[in-house]
């Protein structure tokens, strides 16, 4: 599986995400309450509830903040978003790198 998206993060920001399903779902028009965002870090420990919050559905888009996370860790997000009126599935999948500073050279 590879990301769909890569973002690097320091600890302290919070970035707001969109995952957009319009092109992925396309015999629905909106997505179910049932639709997650979930996260593991590098470890594979799930780290939902530590850099997750406030995750929403709005037509074909799973919305939800990046938060927290520490230093030197790498999370991979999965936004699993389910059409209302299909019940398809598919996952838009996100690595974050949580960096204090820049490391290594361009």
């Amino acid at each position: 599986v590879v990301a769909t998206d890569v973002l690097y993060k320091t600890p302290a920001e919070i970035i707001p995400y969109e995952a957009d399903f319009t092109d992925l779902l396309t015999d629905d028009t909106a997505l179910a309450s049932t639709s997650t965002v979930t996260a593991v870090d590098d470890s594979n420990t799930d780290a939902s509830t530590t850099v997750i919050s406030g995750a929403t559905e709005s037509g074909m888009i799973e919305s939800f903040n990046i938060i927290a996370g520490t230093d030197g860790r790498d999370y991979t997000f999965t936004v699993t978003g389910i059409g209302l009126t299909t019940a398809a599935k598919r996952e838009i999948i996100v690595e974050v790198r949580v960096r204090s500073k820049l490391q290594g050279a361009l």
